[in-house]
């Protein structure tokens, strides 16, 4: 008997009207199935057991035993409602023959080993087929067995391992070597012949289905595997965002404020650059710049007498900035004042200057009479001198007395010493005159002095004025607001004739008119290393249909240098502004993009993989809590 004779002999015979055949694929494989599990469950009865302690008993020597007729099975439950459900449709279990007593006890087979938990010996999924080709038996021919096309070595035997892991090691690595060889081999069992059993049949539908179908499997899962794998997924950094102006909405505002005089705008209206939109009350601004032009005039004018007075003019002349106006009233005044003034200054002058003159003609005249008086007081030495000489001689000869000469001699003392006071008085009198003649001198001095002086401040206060007539004439000028640019009226706040604009209060805001419109989104913190200038983003509108509308490309043109944050939630934010090319805005077709309608902006970062956006948090997390503190 060859080793697979079981695979037909052993199978129970099922009697009916009809054979498994007549029932169709379907019924046939149930009915098999079903056949199946009634041996397996007519084994599990005759499967030996194990002793009750667990443990493997040590061989013994066989002892001989008289051979005794094998027991008639015992039927399980589960057999019997098997047998239930085939007599349903016709098909009754097999009678049970007993066999003589030689013939059983030479026939009688080993005991069956118990099955594998993991494979089962006679499965079609497991079974070698390529070691049990050769000698499948055909029902037909007993001689004829199926042949099978050899498509690799045959399946080695799980090498023994005492440990547990081993034995699962080496169970995995038998089922996955049996798989294999089953899903890849070329060659394919032949159709069995038309009168064949119902196994052969089922069994080769079944391997052949189930080989395509793992086939597919595993194709499939490769592919999924390289796309799971190697596949680069673009990342984007995905922020919200409104259609802005590139040149941004122009806010009306008044650097003083003042009072409303007339409104010639409204919401929604259109504009053109300059264009009057409000016009305020100009009383206030009309006095202060007439007050600053009125001192700025004085201030003129006496810079030009100043100036006339310094360089010794005889009369001064029209400063260039009134010639213009020099008919006019207030100019007229201003001059002849100056020039009256300018006059006063001079006979005052003329005055102080006549008085020192005469003082030194006065001094001049005292001096000649002392010198007249020193000429006198000469000659009277002289000749008392030459008495003196006489009256000598005489007292050498005893003619006169000595008291004569003494008083002689005395009298010139005294006519000298007259002479010397004489002299004196004339230095004095000199010095006098050199004083007033330098009076004279400092006169002009002094006077040229503080004319520059006063010219100085003179200058500096006409240059002040003069800024504060400019301030007060752009004061007076922007009494009028007008539009800095074409554009459509928003948020008008003025909407009383009288009412009071307060100083840096937004009055309105002008949406210009123009197609320089870019897309403006807040970016977070934590996303600025992903945005520069230059990358590629893409934009959607929310507002327009999103089945019909397309996605525009644009490029990042701006993103700010430093975080700004909201007024509402004081959350920090880069501000990332994005444009869109005509080519991409011509793809809309009629749609109308109008400032600040929302969008949505995608911007480009670096691709990764399936395997990366579903592992790397993990690993990320997994690192951090095996940080120590």
């Amino acid at each position: 008997m060859r080793p697979t004779d079981h695979l037909e002999d052993d199978a129970p015979r099922w009697a009916g009207d009809r054979g498994p055949g007549g029932f169709g694929p379907q019924g046939a494989a149930l009915i098999l199935e079903l056949q199946k599990l009634r041996r397996a469950f007519d084994e599990e009865d005759w499967s030996p057991r194990k002793p009750a302690d667990g443990k493997r008993r040590s061989p013994e020597p066989p002892r001989r035993r008289h051979a005794t007729a094998p027991k008639r099975p015992r039927k399980s439950r589960v057999a019997k409602a098997i047998d239930a459900c085939l007599q349903q449709i016709g098909l009754r279990a097999p009678e049970h023959k007993e066999q003589p007593r030689e013939l059983a006890r030479a026939a009688a087979p080993a005991p069956p080993q118990r099955p594998s938990p993991t494979l089962a010996p006679h499965d079609p999924l497991t079974m070698d087929l390529v070691k049990l080709a050769p000698e499948i038996p055909m029902s037909f021919a007993p001689n004829r067995s199926m042949r099978l096309e050899q498509a690799g070595p045959a399946l080695p035997p799980p090498a023994k391992s005492a440990t547990r892991p081993g034995k699962f090691l080496a169970s995995c690595r038998h089922g996955l070597i049996t798989g294999v060889n089953f899903v890849i081999k070329g060659g394919e069992l032949a159709p069995p012949p038309a009168d064949s059993g119902l196994s052969l049949k089922t069994s080769w539908s079944f391997h052949r289905e189930l080989r395509t179908g793992l086939r597919i499997l595993l194709i499939a899962g490769l592919l999924g595997g390289g796309w799971f794998f190697f596949m680069p997924l673009a990342g984007a950094v995905v922020v919200p965002g409104n259609l802005v102006v590139q040149s941004n909405v122009k806010t009306i505002q008044h650097p003083t404020g003042g009072v409303v005089a007339e409104i010639k705008v409204q919401n929604g209206s259109r504009v053109s650059a300059g264009d009057l939109l409000v016009r305020l009350d100009a009383t206030q601004a009309q006095a202060s710049l007439q007050m600053v032009s009125k001192q700025l005039d004085e201030v003129r004018a006496k810079i030009a007498r100043l100036t006339a007075e310094r360089d010794n003019l005889p009369q001064l002349g029209i400063p260039p900035e009134l010639v213009s106006r020099a008919h006019d009233e207030t100019v007229t005044n201003l001059m002849a004042s100056e020039q009256s003034l300018f006059k006063a200054r001079f006979s005052a002058r003329q005055s102080q200057k006549e008085l020192l003159q005469s003082r030194i003609a006065q001094l001049d005249e005292e001096v000649a009479g002392l010198e007249v008086q020193v000429d006198s007081r000469a000659k009277q030495l002289e000749l008392i001198k030459g008495e003196m000489a006489g009256v000598q001689d005489l007292y050498d000869k005893r003619l006169v007395p000595l008291a004569r000469l003494t008083a002689l001699q005395r009298e010139a003392a005294r006519l000298d010493g007259e002479r010397g006071q004489l002299v004196s008085s004339i230095a004095e009198t000199r010095s006098k005159v050199g004083e007033a003649q330098l009076q004279i001198v400092r006169i002009d001095q002094d006077f040229r002095t503080d004319v520059v002086k006063e010219l100085g401040d003179s200058e500096g206060k006409e240059a002040e004025l003069v800024e504060r007539g400019v301030a007060a004439r752009d004061l007076l000028d922007r009494i009028e607001i007008r539009a800095p640019t074409s554009g459509v009226i928003h948020q008008l706040a003025a909407h009383t004739i009288g009412g009071v604009v307060r100083a840096g209060d937004s009055i309105m805001e002008i949406v210009p008119n123009s197609e320089d419109l870019q897309v403006e989104a807040r970016l977070q913190p934590q996303d600025i290393d992903h945005v520069h200038t230059g990358q590629a983003a893409f934009v959607r509108f929310s507002a327009f249909n999103q089945r019909t509308t397309p996605q525009l490309k644009g490029t990042v043109s701006y993103v700010s240098a430093d975080t700004s944050r909201d007024q509402q939630t004081n959350a920090p934010y880069f501000t990332v502004r994005v444009t869109l090319p005509d080519e991409e805005r011509r793809r809309l077709a009629d749609l109308q993009l109008v400032p600040g309608m929302p969008a949505e902006v995608f911007m480009q970062t670096g691709s990764r993989t399936m395997a990366s956006y579903l592992f790397k948090p993990i690993a990320e997390q997994m690192r951090r809590a095996f940080v120590e503190q």
